[in-house]
């Protein structure tokens, strides 16, 4: 499942998600936004993949407390926003 979130101020990022019932199987975040280091995107993808939904606020809000990554363009609420959004039937670019 797949879903585009135009973030104001002009910034795109997309996340393409695979679920198994109420697990998160993977995700992978791409879009026009910076994060240094750069592999902390790779990180990310990777503490979330097996999460349980339920659980996504607290998995990436954990994931920034606990690492020094600056953002560029996007802000930590905008990865939840655009997994939830993929999650979501009839949401942009997500087949119902």
């Amino acid at each position: 499942m797949k879903a585009d979130y135009k973030i104001p101020g002009g910034k795109l990022v997309t996340a393409d998600v695979e679920v198994d019932g109420s697990r998160l199987v993977c995700a992978k975040i791409t879009g026009d936004f910076f994060m240094h280091p750069e592999e902390a995107i790779i990180v990310l993808e990777r503490v979330l993949k097996g999460i349980r939904i339920a659980e996504l606020d607290d998995v990436v809000n954990r994931f920034f407390e606990r690492n020094q990554v600056s953002l560029f363009g996007i802000a930590q609420a905008d990865f939840v926003k655009v997994i939830r959004m993929a999650l979501e039937p009839g949401t942009q670019g997500v087949p119902e």
